[in-house]
Order: structure tokens, then sequence, then C-alpha cells
């Protein structure tokens, strides 16, 4: 009964906030509608972790096998024993949040790592350099004088996608390989942005936004806005907002149950691309004018993941094409995880607080590991917050957990053999600090 409860003290709180705003009156106009069937989505290895362990001193919970070491801590210089000093001039960022991993050409990798400071101009991104053994070797900025820079996402061209939450926020490109300074990418709109992620083979990006009336957006490149190499620009395209068959135009699906199955979906080009979105919603409310996309209550993670060939044909649905390329993402105030079908334009719910035994508190970040084991870091008003993995329409498990009261899990994500985790507790000791965990051996392929 207590994961209930709390279930519908979550639902009925952004329920009842959105009953003071103009977009109520939709919440009883939506025209809802029953769901097809379900993907039968795998699960990766980590399904078979072990039961968690006794709290260490650190202060984290690990299953079984796993082990872990701190990293950084806000305000102190990076300790850097494979570099050419002791420790780097980089002191690591306060309230570290979203991050990726990017293989070096010459071996090793980078993690990166957002700033969620809201204040200008002391956001921004670091960044943590390891050799091929695995030892960090440089700590370094890639991005400073922006404010609240929470999630945000790759590029096959091997940059980093820096996002601002604030409600006037854009979007940065960063090179994760070498202090310096990301640019500003307006044409993926003005809002507050979450996360970021891109879907190459049809050169189109999506992104989450952090408010209670938010959108799920999709940015289509201008053929122009690629170069010879095939990178983007990401200066030049439309700018577009899903609407879910049923729930279109500022309807908020309600029901779990009606969403629980694949829902086709349409995009609608946002008539003022350049414009603070928020207030663009607000006028045209106040207008009388439909306002586009289905809402969706607080967007948080996001990840692209290709699946594999053979993985593809054994989801192709009847009369529809194989899937190859799935979005996921979060929304925290209904605690939901979704995927997308891109080559199938479906949309479905794959997790809801009705699946755990114990209720998320707020779903936030997300990654896939290269085996498809969907991870999502938990934003808890309680004392201990959670890192699970999800069995997408089945359930969930917990991999890891921060006893750091008033802190949360941000940024986790895999090195490129999926050996290692990387993860930050943002509000440990009140300014945040950066982990890295070694799986069990024992339950991961020899190469992803």
């Amino acid at each position: 009964m207590t994961s209930l409860r709390r279930r519908t003290l979550l639902k009925q709180t952004f329920l009842a906030a959105a009953a003071t705003t103009p977009a109520a009156r939709s919440l009883s106009a939506c025209l809802e509608v029953s769901s097809h069937q379900q993907m039968a989505l795998p699960t990766g290895p980590l399904w078979n972790i072990g039961s968690l362990q006794p709290v260490n001193g650190l202060g984290l919970s690990l299953a079984k096998g796993c082990e872990a070491r701190l990293l950084a801590v806000a305000g102190d210089r990076v300790v850097t024993p494979g570099g050419v000093s002791d420790r780097s001039d980089y002191s690591w960022h306060t309230y570290p949040d979203g991050g990726a991993v990017f293989a070096r050409t010459e071996g090793g990798w980078v993690y990166t790592s957002n700033s969620e400071v809201p204040m200008v101009p002391l956001g921004g991104c670091g960044a943590i350099s390891f050799n091929k053994e695995g030892v960090v070797d440089s700590a370094y900025s890639i991005l400073s004088g922006t404010t609240q820079n929470c999630a945000g996402g790759t590029t096959p061209w091997q940059t980093w996608i820096s996002c601002e939450e604030s409600r006037d926020g854009q979007c940065f490109e960063c090179d994760p390989f070498a202090p310096g300074q990301g640019q500003a990418k307006p044409a993926l709109g003005i809002f507050a942005h979450e996360a970021f992620a891109l879907d190459e083979r049809r050169a189109t990006a999506y992104l989450t936004e952090d408010t209670r009336d938010g959108r799920f957006y999709r940015w289509v490149a201008d053929p122009e806005d690629r170069l010879d190499n095939g990178r983007l620009r990401l200066e030049k395209g439309r700018l577009q907002v899903m609407n879910i068959a049923g729930y279109a135009d500022d309807c908020y699906p309600e029901s779990d149950a009606l969403v629980r199955g694949q829902l086709p979906v349409s995009w609608v080009d946002l008539s003022s691309p350049e414009l603070r979105q928020d207030k663009h919603r607000g006028r045209l409310r106040r207008k009388g004018k439909a306002v586009p996309g289905t809402t969706f209550a607080g967007g948080e993670g996001l990840w692209q993941y290709t699946l594999p060939a053979s993985v593809a044909r054994t989801l192709q649905p009847k009369g529809g094409k194989a899937p190859d390329s799935l979005i996921f993402w979060t929304t925290k105030y209904d605690n939901r995880v979704w995927c997308l079908d891109v080559a199938n334009q479906a949309v479905e719910l794959i997790f809801d607080n009705s699946q755990i035994d114990e209720a998320i508190m707020s779903v936030d970040n997300l990654t896939v590991s290269p085996w498809g084991d969907i991870l999502v870091a938990e934003d808890p008003s309680k004392d201990v917050a959670r890192l699970i993995i999800l069995n997408p329409n089945q359930g969930a498990k917990t991999l890891l957990e921060i006893h750091h009261p008033g802190s949360e899990i941000c940024g986790p994500a895999f090195s490129p053999d999926g050996s290692r985790l990387y993860f930050s507790s943002q509000r440990y000791r009140k300014g945040g600090a950066t982990y890295e965990v070694i799986l069990p051996k024992e339950l991961l392929p020899t190469a992803a």
C-alpha cells in the first residue's frame, strides 16, 4: 500500500498544479484512445545483477560484485596520478549533473559533467580524462559562463551538447577532449532544456523540457545543415513538438493504463521557434488558440539507442517496420519512462510506479548500456537515492544507492567497453562528488 499511496500523491500533486493553469481545460478535453501492442524489449546482462551489499565507507550501497572509487569532490582540484602532476589545475565544479563518456582515439576515454549552478556565469561543464588503463590523467573545463547546466547528450562526431535548464535556456556544443568553450546553438530552441539525443540516420535531434507543461521536441536538420563529413552544424532546421494520438494540443495523458502500449505520434512545426517557449504557450492560451504538443510533466533524462539488427527483427510489429532507433526519456512529475520507436513513429509508456515495490520519488537522468540495459536515476525527497535497471513493462531492480541525505544521483554513463559506470552525487557535502563503479566481469559480454 505504501507504493500506491506515494504514486497517487505524486500524480495528484501534478494534477493539482495543472488545475491552476489556463491549460487545465485540456485535461477533460483529451480524446483518449486505447493503446496497441507493447514492444517486447529485451533486458541486458545487468538485469542479472546481485543483491545490494551493506553501505560502504563512501556512503554507497552497491550490487554484489561491484567496486567503487571517489574521483572528484566539488571545490577540490582533481587528482591526476596518470598526468604530468599529481593534481590538475581544475577544481571540480559545484552541483555536478548530467554527463557522458567519449572514447579517445589514442586509447582511454573522457567523462563530461555539467554544473547545475543556477546563476550566471557559474554554470558550465567539466571533464575528466582517463588513459587506456583507466587512470585519470587530466581534468579541465569545456564550457563556462552559462547557467543551470542540467543534462545534455552526445553526437556521433564526438561532441557534448550541454543544456541550460533555465526557462530561457539554450544548448551548447562542446569539445570534450580539450579545454575550451562551447558554442551556443539557438536553433535547438529557447526553453528549460533538460537533455538531448540524436538519431544520426535521420539527422534528427530530440530534446526534453523540464516544466510542468513541457513538450517533447524534435529538431530536423535542413539538408544544407549537413557538412560533407556528415556532421551537422545544428544551426538550420525545423523545431517541432510531439502530439500523441488522442492527447494532442495541450492534452495530458493522465491514465497510465491507456498509454502502456504503442500509440501513433505526429509532429507539429513550432510557429515561433525563436521565442521562449513557455511564454509563447501562455500567449497562445490567452488568445484562445491551439497550443501544439502533448503535455509531458517535467521532461528529464533522454537517450538514443540503436537496436542490433538481430533484436530489431524480433520486434517488428505486424504491418510495420523493423525498429532501428529507440528514444527513451523520463518525466519526473508522474514518474514515467517513455519509448519512441522512430521507424514506426509510435510511443509507449514502458515504466511507471505500479511496476516497482518501493515507488520512485522522481525519475531523472537516464542512460543505456552498450548491451541495452536501461538505467534511471532517482532524485528523491528522502535520504537515499537509487539507480535502477528497468525491465520494460515488467519491473525494476536497484543497481546502487547513495546514502547521502539531501542528494541525488546524476550523470550515469558507461565507459566505452561497458565495464565501468560513472555518476555523481549532486549535493554530497553541499557541493557534490563524482564516482566510478567497476561492474562484475562475469556479467558482461567480452565486447560491446
